[in-house]
């Protein structure tokens, strides 16, 4: 008796033991996921961001080398674009058919491999290692897939200290891959952005096309609106934009960021027509990219400055950007030398919101932004707007004004954040009686619910 007790406990004690290595391990392997997700959220620019999911790729699998291959879905190829190790740079101008080699089996089928003894797996092709002279012993390829769609594979070879790689490997490359699609498919869509975008702004130099163009660039600008209403838990959200040319350089932008947390943006940039639209399409692709790098509006904002500030370049943007909390109402916001936002009762009292005033983006590429807090109260609507609101004229040439809006905001305090919108923007184009708009208007109206 007294034996199987014994024997019973020690097996209790090595599974207890087991089980806590294994969550230490798993809590380890998150940790290290967690910096991924930050180092690959850093940039999308190509080869910055390249050479960060290889560097990163390298460095947490222990590897000697390491490569992203590229599809390239027009001619059914793979390249790549860039390689890490001593020979990398020797590697990058070859390409490999769709199929051919182990990354091209992986990038046709969609399958992971862990390949122990690369010479030996009859899907080898050594055209890699023969150019470069570098042997390839074992390896790790794993698919890069977002939304479906293989945009690449990620691979790394020979396991240092003439190790091997283990199945445990291939789990922890293909969640670094998961984050890494999501980086690449950022940097793909501000690449189609910037490409589109150039691409127009060459063609409207002929005079006859341009109404078409214009149309096309307005209906490429709102594609990156992400509609014009939210809900989510005890918060409703409407917006409104009407830019005063075809396109134009107002902004809006609000972002789930998960355990009911919003992110809300509302900007305004210094030019209008075409080069405000570039910029403003720009900064949208930068808040998507760095929305869930920081929990801080200001870092936000600054990581946003920098990438943004050329001292070649005239174009900055002023911006309000907050996250709130839609179960408590707690809100956090950074004020980027934007116009002053206005907390409304529902007994349509008005008050300023208090923030501490900064550079716009773009100006200098060292600003520094801080942050503020308040908490909204049951019922309580924050209302953000661009000055083509405060900003717009008469026939007779009056401003707007603050006045004009707050004897608007006194007739929305009962209303919906869609009616309020609707209902400010009406507002001003009775004022104008017709005049065309000399500036863009855009509007965002946050409610807090009772419930």
């Amino acid at each position: 008796m007294i034996g199987a007790g014994i024997a019973a406990l020690s097996l209790a004690l090595a599974a207890a033991v087991a089980y806590a290595a294994h969550a230490a391990m798993e809590r380890r392997r998150m940790r290290t996921l967690f910096r991924v997700s930050l180092r690959l959220n850093s940039t999308i620019k190509r080869k910055e961001l390249l050479r960060i999911i290889m560097e990163t790729a390298e460095k947490t699998l222990r590897a000697e080398g390491s490569s992203i291959i590229l599809v390239d879905k027009e001619r059914q190829e793979l390249f790549f674009e860039v390689a890490t190790g001593e020979k990398g740079d020797e590697v990058r101008e070859i390409r490999l058919r769709m199929g051919e080699g182990i990354a091209g089996w992986v990038a046709q089928t969609g399958e992971s491999v862990l390949i122990p003894n690369a010479a030996k797996d009859p899907r080898w092709s050594n055209r890699v290692s023969n150019r470069v002279g570098m042997p390839t012993r074992n390896m790790l390829c794993v698919p890069v897939v977002s939304n479906g769609e293989t945009l690449g594979v990620l691979q790394v070879i020979n396991k240092k200290r003439n190790g091997t790689f283990r199945r445990s490997d291939l789990r922890l490359l293909e969640l670094v891959a998961s984050p890494a699609a999501v980086a690449l498919e950022n940097m793909l869509l501000y690449e189609a952005l910037v490409k589109s975008m150039e691409t127009l702004r060459e063609t409207t130099a002929a005079k006859e096309r341009m109404e078409s163009e214009l149309k096309i660039a307005q209906d490429i600008q709102r594609s990156f609106l992400p509609g014009d209403a939210a809900s989510i838990a005890r918060v409703e959200l409407a917006a409104r934009l009407q830019p005063a040319r075809e396109v134009g350089g107002d902004l809006y932008h609000f972002i789930e960021l998960g355990e009911e947390r919003l992110l809300l943006c509302l900007g305004d940039v210094s030019d209008k027509g075409m080069p405000a639209a570039l910029f403003m399409s720009g900064l949208m692709i930068w808040i998507q990219a760095k929305a869930k790098s920081y929990d801080s509006p200001a870092a936000i904002v600054a990581d946003i400055n920098r990438e943004v500030s050329d001292e070649d370049s005239t174009m900055f943007a002023t911006m309000f950007l907050a996250v709130l909390d839609a179960r408590t109402g707690r809100l956090r916001y950074c004020d980027a030398g934007h116009c002053t936002p206005y907390l409304l009762g529902e007994d349509g009292a008005a008050t300023p919101l208090e923030t501490s005033k900064h550079l716009p983006v773009g100006v200098f590429e060292d600003t520094e932004y801080e942050d503020r807090e308040i908490a909204l109260s049951p019922g309580q609507s924050l209302v953000l707007y661009t000055d083509g609101i405060t900003e717009a004229e008469s026939p007779a040439g009056e401003w707007f004004g603050t006045n004009g809006l707050l004897e608007a905001l006194s007739r929305c305090g009962g209303l919906s954040p869609r009616e309020a919108a609707d209902a400010l923007v009406a507002s001003v184009q009775s004022f104008s009686q017709g005049l065309p708009p000399s500036d863009d208007i855009a509007v965002m109206a946050v409610k807090y619910g009772k419930n």
